[in-house]
């Protein structure tokens, strides 16, 4: 690869010859890159790389243009994701709902006084399954999904709390019946 430095006045006495021999040379090679730029108000300054005519001649079939492309990446191969089922769909009993209910304002209330987002403390999917399931008690609680040793810890007492004072709310609204009838 050659390299020519052209100059280019910008006044019209003589930029009308130099533009032509530019042109007549640009004709007769193949430019691979040019640097262009405009020295005071004077003129232009022209770097062109080229190759001569005469030795693409003798050069194969290779686009011009393919030595200043850079690689082309290829993406890398992703093993296909298998698609996951959809969350099991947690159906509550109207008892089960007002605990979860119970759970879901106790929980949005400590969020508020603690600064910090509801999830952060249990996520909904959590306070339907300690609901569902009635924990009883901290061993319990750390089966259900999201609650681990450390959230236990924190916040067993009250959960527990909260379903013991709703279970005894709802045996003294209908309390079962433990008189038996003899009809003998």
């Amino acid at each position: 690869m050659k390299c020519k430095v052209f100059k280019i006045h910008l006044d019209e006495e003589t930029r009308g010859f130099e533009e032509v021999k530019f042109n007549k040379f640009l004709e007769s090679v193949s430019v691979k890159q040019t640097f262009a730029s405009v020295i005071g108000d004077e003129f232009w300054s022209i770097l062109v790389f080229y190759e001569d005519a005469s030795t693409l001649a003798v050069q194969t079939e290779k686009p011009v243009f393919a030595e200043r492309l850079p690689p082309v990446k290829q993406p890398a191969l992703k093993a296909p994701e298998i698609e996951k089922p959809a969350p099991e769909l947690i159906v509550l009993n109207p008892q089960q709902e007002t605990a979860f209910n119970a759970l879901r304002d106790w929980r949005n209330e400590k969020a508020s006084r603690d600064g910090l987002p509801p999830y952060m403390i249990a996520h909904n999917d959590s306070l339907m399954q300690i609901a569902k399931f009635g924990v009883k008690d901290r061993d319990e609680l750390v089966q259900i999904k999201g609650f681990g040793e450390k959230r236990a810890d924190k916040y067993a007492d009250e959960i527990l709390t909260i379903l013991k004072n709703l279970e005894e709310n709802s045996e003294n609204q209908n309390p079962a019946s433990t008189e038996t009838s003899d009809f003998s």
